[in-house]
């Protein structure tokens, strides 16, 4: 049988596959709102989700559920049991530490990467970031400074143009969330030593210094990750 087009053939398109585009972007909400859940802390370490459940107050079939919960499995989110439950992973001391020690090497690889990216227009965007914690860190909101610190992070990543790295650091940055909003609840406030070792971080890179800037950033991860420990 030929596979190629004869004339007067109808087009393979999405629409001769409704249900399958239909399971795929359920298979997608899915995924984005229960890792969300993860990363907000309504889901907490331990926590088991249960597929059936999730599905019925969902309003959608069990399969799409699934198949998000083994992509969060496999970024290390959730952990499924023989069941097939999902109970979200929790941190050993061990596995903190080296989450941490990937992090400060992939972030200051992308920052040696970001040569002749770190622009004014870039180094305005972190200021006002930079701004943007502190003002929330006064007003003792200490989710407010969270979000800015997270976007903080991610626009010195992206200047790297390294999509992969990118999204590994993601996926690290976000499974550590609530950790981190839990440690600057329990400190009474977004850390005023992030702010004063972003500041380091801001200054190598206004003198044009991207090596500085890197071991400034790695010395901020490796400080954040003993507050961490001290206070979780």
């Amino acid at each position: 049988m030929s596979l190629i087009k004869k004339k007067g053939a109808r087009a393979v398109g999405r629409d001769l596959f409704p249900s399958l585009t239909r399971h795929q972007t359920l298979e997608e909400s899915a995924y984005r709102d229960i890792r969300r859940a993860i990363v907000e802390g309504r889901f907490a370490p331990g926590e088991r989700i249960v597929a059936t459940a999730v599905a019925r107050a969902a309003g959608i079939s069990r399969i799409p559920v699934m198949q998000a919960l083994r992509r969060l499995e496999a970024a290390g989110f959730v952990r499924i049991t023989p069941h097939k439950d999902a109970v979200v992973t929790g941190l050993s001391p061990e596995e903190f530490r080296e989450r941490f020690l990937l992090m400060a090497a992939l972030e200051a690889l992308c920052m040696r990467e970001s040569a002749g990216k770190i622009t004014a227009e870039l180094r305005a965007q972190l200021r006002a970031l930079q701004r943007d914690m502190s003002a929330a860190r006064a007003q003792g909101d200490a989710a407010k400074a969270v979000t800015a610190d997270s976007e903080f992070h991610r626009l010195l990543w992206q200047a790297s143009g390294l999509p992969h790295v990118i999204e590994i650091l993601g996926n690290l940055w976000d499974r550590g969330e609530y950790y981190r909003v839990i440690m600057h609840a329990r400190r009474g406030g977004f850390a005023k030593e992030s702010l004063a070792e972003h500041e380091q971080i801001l200054r190598a890179l206004d003198a044009g210094d991207l090596d500085r800037a890197a071991k400034a950033l790695e010395q901020h991860r490796m400080r954040a990750m003993q507050r961490l420990q001290q206070t979780t």
